[in-house]
């Protein structure tokens, strides 16, 4: 089983405070997926409010006649209303079309306060959206780890899309992994260049986020000290720490997809300090709380 996951955001919006390129073309798009599924990776992550890029998947797929080997995880729109099955339903149809395929690996609720809608309804859409064929597994993305252990509780959902890298490890640390595994529910990592922030090179860094210098310099210091980038070192810590987790990426270009996968794979073996990234402010982890660029 392959555990990475391309991530596909970029290919709808520009994504990522480090992105200087924008959003790359088609041809750069069917690139990318070309060379990540001749190297094995078949799961791809999207969402109905990253732009076009459930559009520009399915164009890819049809091109590559690729539709019928992929595994797609899609997410709600966060201003669908989540009590509306006649709306949740036509969304989910819409990004079957748009996506050129004919299920859904994963649908999911889109910002972790969609769940309180669970029990209004919203749950017995998701479970009738599995018996009709159009999606095989239900989950939510989540910011905190409360809500993702309180969601791991209810039995109609499959999967968590949670953050994590080397300076966030509070669902780790809150018992989240160990949860999801105990229960038979699968974990998908995200952020785990946080955005891009955590490759950025130190003179780019905004002056409205300089309270992030400190964390960069001293990721600088241990790669250094292990002959390591912070690329190798924060990919690396994220292909071993986690390994029962899915690890998400994205990648502007083949050649950032390929440095990455030789990265991952390489699994330099990471070990740092637990102490050294404690009690990092959330305006840091959490790219809500960013300043607007």
């Amino acid at each position: 089983m392959h555990r990475l996951v391309l991530g596909t955001v970029q290919f709808g919006v520009p994504y990522g405070i480090s992105n200087r390129t924008g959003k790359p073309d088609f041809n750069s798009a069917r690139d990318i997926v070309k060379t990540a599924f001749d190297q094995g990776i078949t799961r791809f992550d999207t969402a109905q409010a990253y732009g076009d890029s459930e559009e520009v998947l399915g164009r890819v797929f049809d091109k590559l006649k690729l539709g019928a080997q992929v595994k797609v995880y899609s997410k709600l729109h966060p201003g669908l209303d989540l009590r509306n099955e006649d709306a949740i339903q036509q969304s989910v149809a819409d990004s079957l079309r748009k996506l050129k395929i004919g299920r859904l690996e994963g649908l999911l609720i889109h910002h972790e306060d969609g769940m309180r809608f669970w029990d209004e309804g919203l749950g017995g859409v998701l479970r009738r959206l599995v018996v009709q064929g159009k999606v095989k597994l239900i989950g939510a993305s989540f910011y905190t780890p409360r809500k993702a252990l309180t969601a791991l509780d209810i039995d109609g959902i499959n999967m968590i899309q949670v953050p994590a890298n080397i300076l966030d490890r509070r669902f780790e640390n809150t018992g989240v992994f160990r949860k999801a595994q105990e229960h038979g529910k699968e974990v998908f990592v995200r952020s785990v260049f946080l955005q891009g922030l955590l490759l950025m090179p130190i003179d780019c860094v905004p002056l409205s986020m300089n309270h992030v210098l400190f964390y960069l310099k001293r990721l600088e210091q241990i790669a250094s000290a292990m002959n390591l980038s912070r690329q190798e070192l924060v990919l690396s810590y994220a292909a071993t720490r986690w390994p029962s987790a899915f690890v998400l990426f994205g990648a502007q270009s083949v050649q950032q997809l390929m440095d990455n996968l030789r990265i991952f794979f390489k699994k330099n073996f990471v070990k740092i300090d637990e102490n050294i990234f404690e009690n990092i402010p959330e305006n840091i982890l959490n790219p809500m709380f960013w300043p607007k660029f």
